[in-house]
């Protein structure tokens, strides 16, 4: 990529996030706008649930099927702690029981944080809490537990809806591109660390970073935090959800053989490199695994597939020369070959005929 494209996108990434962010403070101003006028349509002593529950749906939303996933977790979730609430203040209506099941109910909401996938877990302890905190306030006021239960869950389901129904006609559809996007983004970043290997050993000279295993884990959160999303996204083509799993697995273990492989080639002595003509070799390994990467990135199959039946050959020759030459490391060639059979599984993969399908060829 040139200076000037690199620009370019970094500039039209700046304007998406813009675009972005309006949509998002559009949304919750007129999610929390219609809230507050439905509140007020229907002035109860409870009708905060509604503006409480569409602001909290709000938050962190950037597509439609965000806010879908927050709604059935806010609804789940609102469900599950009126149940515990509910048992809670039937079983032990005394003072006591109630403040003690408030301070339990409170420390699990605490702990609930720690999975950020599982939200519904955090909203049954938080509507368990505050149900037995209103609770406490009121026992001396017509204000049931019955009664804060009941207007909890209908309102929870009010205010849910209004924020999925405005953020599906505000906010923008983007997973399909999301998908792509994080696609070619882990592709590229097990190139960039290959390369990294197959300079070390034709090009020992070179100054190139290593590969931090912490970096490799740290960016696998990147899709962890996606792929609930996505799952609703392929609600009805679960196959292909478990198929991109199955790519982002396989793509984080690729990068784990990268940090392998290169420790495998720094444990090498001068005397023990690859000569000029295995070197040579090498360097078309690189290259039509580049050629093969950018093919698959690009979303075309048939391209990859011959980019990498022509470094299946270059691996042979290199087979024969590298477990021929002392003291180079097998584990190099095992790691070499292993590398270029999971990039075929990725090019015959039904995640690429499936972007393939939704995107065609793009460049």
């Amino acid at each position: 990529m040139t200076e000037k494209t690199a620009l370019s996108a970094g500039k039209f990434s700046g304007k998406s996030r813009d675009t972005l962010l309006i949509r998002q403070m559009l949304s919750m101003g007129l999610s929390m706008l219609t809230a507050e006028i439905v509140s007020m349509l229907y002035p109860v002593d409870q009708s905060f649930w509604i503006a409480l529950t569409t602001f909290c749906v709000c938050l962190y939303i950037s597509t439609p099927l965000t806010a879908l996933r927050r709604t059935a977790h806010r609804i789940l979730g609102s469900i599950y702690g009126v149940i515990l609430a509910g048992i809670a203040c039937l079983v032990f209506p005394e003072t006591a029981g109630l403040l003690t099941f408030l301070v339990l109910f409170a420390g699990l909401t605490l702990w609930s944080r720690a999975f950020m996938s599982l939200y519904w877990l955090f909203v049954a302890f938080m509507t368990a809490s505050v149900i037995m905190l209103l609770a406490l306030l009121m026992r001396h006021t017509s204000l049931t537990p019955d009664y804060l239960i009941t207007e909890r869950v209908a309102f929870t389901f009010l205010g849910a809806a209004i924020s999925l129904i405005i953020s599906s006609l505000v906010m923008p559809a983007t997973e399909r591109l999301d998908m792509l996007r994080t696609y070619r983004h882990y592709l590229t970043m097990f190139y960039l660390e290959y390369r990294i290997c197959i300079f070390r050993l034709t090009d020992p000279g070179r100054n190139d970073p290593g590969i931090n295993p912490r970096d490799i884990f740290r960016s696998t959160r990147t899709y962890q935090e996606k792929l609930p999303v996505w799952r609703y996204a392929l609600f009805f083509n679960i196959f292909i959800y478990r198929s991109f799993v199955r790519f982002l697995h396989r793509i984080h273990k690729m990068r784990l053989m990268n940090r392998v492989l290169l420790t495998s080639i720094s444990s090498l002595t001068p005397e023990d490199l690859p000569d000029p003509e295995t070197r040579q070799l090498l360097s078309q390994n690189r290259t039509e695994t580049k050629k093969a990467l950018l093919s698959l990135i690009r979303l075309n199959r048939d391209a990859a597939s011959g980019h990498l039946a022509k470094l299946s050959e270059i691996n042979t020759l290199l087979e024969k020369r590298l477990l021929g030459q002392k003291g180079v490391s097998a584990t190099i060639m095992l790691t070499l070959r292993e590398l270029e059979n999971d990039l075929s599984h990725l090019a015959g993969g039904a995640v690429q005929m499936y972007l393939t399908y939704k995107n065609g060829n793009r460049d």
